[in-house]
């Protein structure tokens, strides 16, 4: 009887101690870094604009709708009212990121909890999840990425909750909500989208997820996502485009493979440690052909639809297309390659190892049970990946690394039950290396 009441009083302390992990990360990037005594960084001249006019200007109109970004109304707004609240200026709009990503941590726990992690391996998810590559950086700073990581990893959990069946004897992890779930999802995704458009990606995930576990019983949360998708049209037409007037040169449809040859390279961080696992001990599994096909899809697309990482100098000028591709892999092909030839068989390396990992994850998640809350995360999460490349192979505009991270929330959780330990540890301290030269770079002066 003691070590029955002993184990929920255990995993309530590490559930603290996650969530004081994340929050003393936080507070230790801002008070330990230069970022309060910093300018703007990346994009943070651009986005602050709309959000300054609401606090100075008042809402109307004008300010809350026809304003010139590349994101929409939902990540605006919140930045605005809380950002007003806590001061007004910079420094004040970048402490609601910094909230966004401590809250983030309350989603990612009971995501984990549901797929069935405990005690310390709750805390291993946690330390996953800020080492995902620029979630540090952007907890920190104004940008679009951290408010809709927590309505990413939210709108996860919700489905995972729908379906019940979750890890342990719990009833309350058991029950399904086949009503509730998907009304909530679609009310979120509502959000995500009119947020930024990348949602899109997340509810292929979701619906094809679902699809694979109830077949035709799945269409509550197609309908969902159908409704929430015709919702964001009325901005789409007021917009006329995907994004703002001003910004539609940057962001617009258009067939482009050197999207997903980019993408595909800028995967290797995050899936790469799953090509090990598979090629060490589960070389063999069912699906095994999908990592050789991914493979061989990287070097087609290596062959043919090689980017052009060259940068043009000056400002960016919002009245010519640009089509560029930048982040951590750009930086370290152009680095290790020196701008030549040698760069791009670097990055056609990357792209076909990317894909081939990205092959290995979704052969080690087909062997997942998608009835148990792990495999149905794998597969949300697979399909996220995919339906993300695809969609900026059918887009034009900027690419950057940053992308991955709105699609890869559910990976922190992943990692921890799919792979062994010492693979674990592997990844994190390649995460690790990641995340040091990232702040070093944005939040040091």
């Amino acid at each position: 009887m003691n070590d029955l009441a002993a184990s929920p009083n255990r995993e309530r302390m590490w559930i603290f101690i996650s969530l004081l992990a994340l929050l003393v990360t936080a507070l230790s990037l801002r008070f330990g870094t230069d970022i309060r005594s910093l300018g703007p960084q990346f994009d943070e001249r651009y986005i602050t604009v709309p959000m300054n006019d609401l606090m100075e200007n008042g809402w109307s109109v004008e300010t809350a709708i026809d304003y010139q970004e590349t994101k929409g109304p939902a990540l605006i707004w919140p930045y605005a009212v809380f950002g007003k609240w806590l001061g007004g200026d910079l420094n004040a709009l970048r402490q609601v990121s910094c909230l966004f990503f401590v809250l983030s941590g309350i989603p990612l726990l009971l995501l984990a909890l549901r797929c069935g992690l405990r005690n310390s391996g709750l805390l291993l998810a946690m330390v996953g999840f800020m080492l995902l590559p620029y979630e540090l950086v952007f907890s920190q700073l104004v940008m679009g990425e951290v408010s809709f990581v927590f309505g990413a990893v939210f709108l996860f959990l919700v489905v995972l909750w729908g379906m019940g069946g979750g890890a342990g004897s719990d009833p309350s992890r058991s029950r399904s909500h086949p009503v509730a779930a998907p009304v909530l999802y679609g009310v979120i995704l509502t959000l995500l989208l009119y947020s930024r458009i990348h949602a899109v990606a997340l509810a292929g995930g979701v619906c094809l997820a679902m699809w694979s576990r109830s077949g035709i019983r799945s269409w509550p949360w197609w309908l969902a996502s159908i409704i929430a998708g015709l919702l964001r049209v009325p901005l789409w037409i007021r917009w006329g485009g995907l994004v703002s007037p001003d910004y539609q040169n940057l962001h617009g449809l258009g067939l482009r493979l050197e999207s997903l040859t980019y993408l595909g390279a800028a995967l290797l961080p995050l899936v790469g440690i799953f090509l090990l696992v598979f090629l060490w001990r589960y070389r063999w599994c069912r699906w095994w052909l999908l990592c050789p096909l991914g493979a061989l899809l990287g070097l087609v697309l290596a062959m043919v639809a090689m980017p052009d990482l060259t940068i043009p100098a000056g400002e960016v000028d919002l009245s010519l297309r640009h089509d560029r591709y930048q982040g951590v892999i750009a930086t370290t092909v152009l680095m290790l390659g020196g701008g030549g030839p040698a760069s791009s068989f670097l990055l056609g390396l990357a792209c076909v190892l990317g894909l081939a990992s990205l092959g290995a994850f979704a052969a080690l998640a087909f062997e997942l049970d998608v009835e148990d809350a792990v495999g149905l995360l794998a597969r949300m999460q697979l399909w996220a990946l995919v339906a993300g490349c695809g969609l900026y192979m059918l887009t034009r505009g900027f690419v950057f690394d940053r992308y991955l991270l709105i699609w890869a929330i559910g990976l922190p959780v992943l990692w921890c039950r799919m792979l062994p330990r010492w693979l674990v540890t592997a990844q994190y301290l390649a995460l690790l290396v990641i995340a040091v030269r990232l702040v070093a770079v944005w939040l040091i002066g």
